[in-house]
């Protein structure tokens, strides 16, 4: 029951993250604060970190270790590579 108590005061991480991120996004536009004004540039600034953080994994990021956040990217197949054994059956047929 102590588990779930010190859950519920934590904030949940992509939450937290979701506002570090935030923080960060206006220090690095901040030139644009004085173009759209502060009230939509604040909005803007929310609705960039929501989406940046939107496909990243919750597991990876409660984990304890300090290993940095994995984006989750596409698979990519691996190249085909032809085996010795199938070279040397292609060659022993088109020499008969």
């Amino acid at each position: 029951m102590a588990n779930k108590e010190t859950e519920t005061n934590q904030a949940h991480p992509k939450k937290e993250l979701r506002k570090e991120l935030a923080a960060k996004i206006k220090i690095a536009v901040t030139n644009l604060k004085s173009v759209l004004g502060e009230k939509e540039f604040e909005h803007r600034v929310k609705k960039a970190a929501k989406i940046l953080v939107q496909g990243l994994d919750i597991k990876e990021l409660t984990a304890k270790s300090n290993t940095p956040v994995k984006i989750a990217s596409p698979k990519v197949a691996a190249p085909k590579i032809k085996t010795a054994k199938k070279v040397k059956a292609k060659k022993a047929a088109s020499a008969q």
